[in-house]
């Protein structure tokens, strides 16, 4: 017996974001440093451990593959501030910089408070038919991250005499 001939794998097919309900993107993972406070006026860095995913299932009712790829990030830090970034950031030590340096998206909050920061990441969609190649589908799938929370605080400094070498009993040492 013949197999029957796939009927939506033309290269005419449109496929969108709504035809994706068997293929989730999964949410990325977020960090930020210091974990979980940051410092008012003192820039806390983000990221997100987005990355490429690919799944399988029935789309259209056939056999296919649907791999995901992250093209943006959309951070809400939770005091009213946001920004939208073409990647999702790295810490300090990656980015081989000093801490509480300013970073792609990192952020300053301005007032002491308990503060929460959602992350949503924006896919671009491709899909494929067997080894017919990848084809793109219409539209941009958006994911949320789970939130997570930030107290951010004021310090200060206490100038001393002496060094914390020379008087290790000494403030703040």
């Amino acid at each position: 017996m013949a197999a029957t001939p796939c009927t939506v794998c033309s290269p005419s097919t449109i496929v969108r974001v709504s035809d994706l309900q068997n293929f989730p993107a999964y949410a990325a993972a977020t960090g930020m440093e210091p974990n979980g406070w940051a410092i008012v006026g003192l820039p806390a860095n983000f990221w997100a451990g987005a990355s490429s995913q690919i799944g399988e299932g029935l789309l259209l009712g056939e056999p296919a593959q649907v791999m995901f790829t992250p093209i943006g990030y959309r951070w809400n830090y939770g005091d009213g501030s946001t920004a939208s970034t073409p990647t999702g950031g790295a810490s300090w030590a990656d980015l081989a910089v000093a801490e509480f340096s300013t970073t792609p998206t990192s952020h300053k909050y301005t007032k002491k408070g308990t503060y929460t920061v959602t992350l949503t990441v924006e896919y671009r969609a491709d899909y494929s038919f067997g080894d017919q190649g990848w084809r793109p589908v219409e539209g941009i799938v958006t994911v949320p991250s789970a939130p997570f929370t930030v107290v951010a605080a004021k310090e200060s400094t206490v100038l001393v005499a002496e060094d914390c070498n020379t008087n290790p009993h000494g403030p703040g040492c």
